[in-house]
């Protein structure tokens, strides 16, 4: 239930925290049929979020394991569908955990669920596809050919791209690549390690396919060509008419004290890591409902019900005005 919730007030944020949000072939990700979408990951927990925005089903989606190492946290990342994967590097006791990741992983599949896998193993802020680990090829192996596998599911190359790491006003794109299948893979299974090494030449490929890629020495203008390539020139923000305008300026002068606040907090406590942009959407999309509704009401009993409830309709659009023209 808390799922479904989150995804509500995420798909309500979205548009105001976002430039523009583009979703490429998501009918490539059946329903009702166990799938498991092998991502890049470049914008941590973010990643999840647009992927699972972009989808009408539910999603599982495995991430880091000392994520979950308080309970309380551990509650509530489970209630957002999260799996977490412990490395058996990080310790001996891990190496039983590993049980438990493929079990979670296997029990939403086999619900017909779709389920989320970071192929490159860690996240980095860059326009690139690093080398890709054995992980989801693991999985894969285990889902088609282990103990009441699942012959029919599909591995979905995913890429999700972004046009900055760093807050607000940005593009994203969430690609989904054509599916692979059990039978794409030519190696026997019994060969396990080069039936590895297969599977991951040939999601290689298909998920660079779907992957903004930037060579690290590309200066602003070539950066900024390659992005509105990828993204189209025609997904810069609205210009509108001068009367949009203005309001948008209205509404970026009315938010900015309060996006400061978010910015330099979040910056604090992630200390500028790959976090930053996932805590401070995190944060907005849980905290800013909970003020504009307080704001609301105070609003309401000094000033009557009709100016309450006006403020409370009038703030998110105009944080949406603000993003949107400019």
């Amino acid at each position: 239930m808390f799922y479904f919730f989150s995804r509500f007030l995420i798909r309500l944020a979205l548009p105001i925290y976002l430039r523009k949000l583009i979703v490429v072939n998501a009918g490539r990700v059946p329903r009702n049929r166990p799938v498991l979408m092998a991502s890049n990951h470049s914008g941590s927990f973010f990643d999840a979020v647009v992927i699972g925005a972009s989808l009408p089903q539910a999603i599982h989606t495995l991430t880091r394991g000392d994520a979950f190492k308080k309970p309380k946290a551990a509650f509530w990342l489970r209630q957002i569908n999260l799996i977490p994967v412990f490395r058996a590097s990080e310790g001996r006791q891990n190496v039983l955990n590993l049980d438990v990741t493929t079990k979670e992983s296997m029990d939403a599949l086999k619900q017909g669920d779709s389920v989320v896998i970071f192929s490159e193993g860690v996240c980095v802020n860059e326009w690139k596809l690093r080398p890709l680990g054995k992980g989801t090829a693991r999985m894969a192996h285990h889902a088609w050919y282990g103990e009441g596998g699942f012959p029919d599911m599909l591995v979905v190359p995913t890429g999700v791209n972004y046009e900055h790491f760093r807050g607000t006003d940005k593009r994203v794109s969430v690609r989904f690549g054509e599916a692979i299948e059990k039978k794409d893979i030519k190696t026997s299974p019994e060969d396990y390690e080069k039936w590895l090494r297969e599977f991951n030449e040939i999601l290689q490929v298909k998920m660079n396919e779907e992957i903004l890629t930037i060579p690290p020495e590309a200066d602003r203008s070539e950066r900024g060509a390659a992005m509105n390539r990828f993204f189209g020139a025609n997904s810069n923000p609205e210009k509108g008419n001068a009367l949009f305008r203005l309001i948008g300026g209205l509404g970026r002068a009315i938010h900015r004290p309060l996006y400061r606040f978010y910015t330099k907090k979040i910056a604090k406590m992630t200390a500028r890591t790959v976090f930053y942009d996932s805590a401070l959407f995190g944060m907005m999309v849980y905290t800013y409902p909970v003020l504009v509704t307080l704001l609301s009401i105070l609003v309401g009993i000094v000033a009557g019900f009709p100016f309450g409830f006006l403020t409370f309709l009038l703030l998110p659009l105009l944080a949406w005005m603000g993003n949107r023209y400019r």
